[in-house]
């Protein structure tokens, strides 16, 4: 159904809310007629007031329009625009600075969409033009750009936008609603708002909906309604990469870790900056690597540069002068396409046989895709196909995908489904857009394989994941880069709804740092254990796709209590997902909790063989692993000698605690033991008492013996040395 059948829908899904949320005042009202004549007429008057503000409010919103039409009308003429729509499609080349010569202007553009906004139910401005306007307004909002930052306010707006039959503000909503960041967690309402959204053609939503049935969360489990809704996603991503042959912006997902992350609000230094600055030093010296890295830059727009096609072609063009057939094969399907340059077939084929004589697999290639749809050359299905084989046998992925498409549609060759399932499998394992797309065709159709949803809806995710809303990434990263906190959080948990295990990560990761740095500092309307609910909701998420880093930290999580219960068997079982995917903290965790029978029972040579993997994962495991197996030496001595299956690190805690006690006490007084409330002396101690690890004053105890033993061992040798150089005389 169309956008108008989903406010409608809306509508009356927000009528019966009202309604069943307000039950008792309905049934309260249903008995007025037993109250008498006295309740009748004090109805009547309340109904005579009531009458008198309505045609106050509507006298106030007939003069609001009258200004609201006014102030439009004037910015159309400031702009020189001939309708609201013509201001719309103005205001977002502003915001995102498609306007030649100009930067984004997002405080002009925020001026223009409140105009519009307001204008709504004036006769000026259309119905979709007004709910657009709000949704642009919205995230201008939530974001922070060019208007104060309010995430209240763009609530209100895509509330507003919501009931207009606007898809982009019931996905947002829904994004609001799943996530609970600045509102309550509704996940009933959040699914309506995705249902509605999606059959109004939101991206986001398909896309929600989609992994929402794929893995059955919050929705049922049904492979056919993942691929209905990642279907049409998909084949939008085919459509424009066709439409683009291969040029477009490159999607840059990065991954957040310790070493990559800025935490939240925090500004980083201009790293990419000094790389494309190195690269134009050694560019202008000659270097013909150099030249090709920013002929790619240019062409793609990577590392926060915006594609410039005729800058990518004057890099290649000085590259192609030094002779490289990598320059040769790039300026052929710049020719080729008239990407930066004219369209010209001569051209093009010229350069790709100056590659291909070279035997450069790519140039190979684009000279048979030439010869493949006879573009500056006769067609010739032969000559394509000698060319596809010697690049695909380089292991070039378009020629594979080219193969594959020989043999599917028989050009030249014998129809072959297999040996195009052969290809396509080929140039997918590379990443080739349209290979996934058309395995994924293939293994729901039945072609060449027994046909598999389970199989076709993956290829067809991976495909989806491909569009070019993926650049909310980039947007997500430069806002962190600039010290923003709440915006990256939005983008990231909009990927995050569709499915992206990436922007899971990237919320869990920044959640978990805020709360250990700031519990208690609120983000997104979240802090203290609401924050850890939070990181450890979306560290599941992520974990469901297969992230190990997240099951390990869902296993710290239930090993300390944070944000949901201490479950020490839950955290085994986590752990143990991530030791098994090779994780040596992981590992190292099992093993430690196998020493101590935490969650597992006390097994001494399971926590050897745990902390022995560990070390065989990482070698930055060494001085940890060794350190513990010297508790656990501690620990098997313990057990042998006492007939005991528990450890003597508890008991250690204990006399510990105990000995803290006593010191306490000794110094402050008995009274002061009691940790009152109150500054000086007593408030140094009670904090102490708050961050006291006994496992860290442990470690620090068995370190300094393990420092004694080696500092022992050293100076012994150092006698047997000096022994042998002085042999006693006899």
């Amino acid at each position: 159904p169309s956008a108008p059948w989903s406010a409608v829908g809306l509508l009356l899904l927000i009528v019966v809310a009202c309604v069943t949320g307000n039950g008792v005042g309905y049934a309260n009202g249903g008995n007025t007629q037993d109250h008498g004549a006295e309740d009748t007429l004090r109805a009547a008057s309340a109904h005579q007031q009531g009458a008198a503000t309505l045609g106050a409010a509507v006298e106030e919103l007939a003069a609001d329009s009258a200004e609201a039409v006014r102030a439009l009308r004037r910015l159309l003429e400031e702009h020189g625009r001939a309708s609201a729509g013509d201001l719309l499609e103005h205001a977002r080349e502003i915001e995102h600075g498609q306007k030649s010569g100009s930067g984004k202007r997002p405080a002009v553009a925020a001026e223009l969409y409140a105009a519009i906004a307001a204008a709504n139910q004036t006769g000026v401005v259309s119905v979709d033009d007004s709910g657009a306007a709000a949704v642009a307004l919205g995230h201008l909002h939530l974001h922070g750009e060019g208007v104060p930052l309010d995430a209240a306010r763009a609530r209100d707006l895509f509330e507003r936008a919501a009931t207009m039959g606007q898809p982009d503000a019931q996905f947002a909503l829904g994004v609001l609603y799943s996530t609970g960041f600045t509102v309550p967690v509704d996940i009933p309402l959040s699914s309506s708002y995705f249902y509605f959204a999606a059959e109004g053609g939101s991206v986001g939503a398909q896309l929600a909906l989609g992994y929402r049935h794929l893995l059955g969360i919050n929705a049922p489990k049904s492979c056919s309604k993942a691929l209905l809704y990642y279907s049409p996603v998909a084949e939008n991503v085919v459509a424009g990469a066709q439409r683009l042959g291969g040029g477009g912006k490159v999607i840059e997902k990065t991954r957040l870790t310790a070493d990559t992350s800025f935490g939240l609000g925090a500004k980083r230094g201009g790293a990419d900056d000094d790389v494309i600055q190195y690269y134009e030093h050694s560019a202008r010296k000659g270097s013909v690597d150099a030249q090709l890295t920013l002929a790619q830059l240019n062409l793609h727009g990577a590392r926060g540069m915006p594609a410039d096609l005729t800058r990518a072609f004057d890099f290649f063009s000085k590259a192609a002068a030094a002779g490289d057939p990598a320059a040769y094969s790039h300026l052929g399907h710049m020719y080729a396409q008239g990407l930066g340059v004219e369209q010209d077939n001569a051209t093009a084929i010229e350069f790709f046989k100056k590659g291909a004589a070279t035997g450069h697999a790519p140039s190979q290639n684009g000279l048979g895709f030439m010869y493949m749809h006879g573009y500056g050359v006769p067609v010739s299905h032969a000559t394509a196909l000698q060319l596809f084989q010697k690049a695909a046998e380089r292991g070039n992925a378009e020629a594979q995908f080219n193969l594959a498409a020989m043999y599917i549609g028989g050009m030249g060759v014998k129809k072959a489904f297999d040996k195009a399932l052969h290809y396509f499998t080929l140039s997918a394992h590379q990443g080739h857009s349209l290979a996934l797309y058309n395995l994924g065709q293939m293994h729901r159709n039945g072609l060449g394989t027994p046909p598999s949803c389970d199989v076709a809806v993956q290829f067809l995710k991976a495909v989806a994941e491909r569009g070019p809303w993926g650049s909310a990434f980039m947007e997500a990263h430069d806002g962190l880069a600039k010290g923003k906190a709440e915006p990256p959080l939005h983008l990231y948990a909009g990927l995050a709804a569709g499915g992206y295990e990436v922007a899971q990560h990237n919320v869990a990761f920044l959640l978990d740092e805020h709360y250990i740095s700031s519990p208690h500092r609120p983000v997104v309307g979240l802090s203290g254990e609401s924050l850890a609910l939070r990181a450890f909701s979306f560290f599941r998420l992520a974990a469901g796709q297969g992230n190990v880093g997240a099951e390990l930290r869902l296993g710290d999580y239930y090993y300390y209590g944070q944000g949901v219960s201490m479950d020490l068997e839950a955290a085994a079982h986590h752990y143990r997902i991530a030791a098994d995917a090779r994780n040596a903290q992981a590992s190292f965790n099992l093993a430690y909790m196998y020493t101590h029978g935490l969650g597992l029972a006390s097994d001494v040579h399971l926590a050897k063989r745990h902390y022995d993997m560990a070390l065989d994962m990482s070698a930055e495991a060494y001085l940890p692993v060794q350190l513990a197996l010297l508790e656990l030496r501690l620990v098997s001595w313990w057990q042998a000698r006492t007939g005991r299956a528990d450890s003597p690190t508890f008991e250690l805690r204990r006399l510990l605690a105990a000995a803290w006690a006593e010191a306490r006490a000794a110094l402050l007084g008995a009274e002061t033991a009691r940790v009152p409330e109150g500054g000086g002396l007593a408030a140094v101690w009670r904090e102490l008492d708050l961050h006291l690890e006994w496992d860290t004053i442990l470690l620090c105890v068995l370190t300094t013996a393990l420092g004694f033993v080696v500092a022992l061992r050293i100076r012994q040798q150092a006698r047997r040395v000096v022994a042998g150089r002085h042999p006693p005389v006899s």
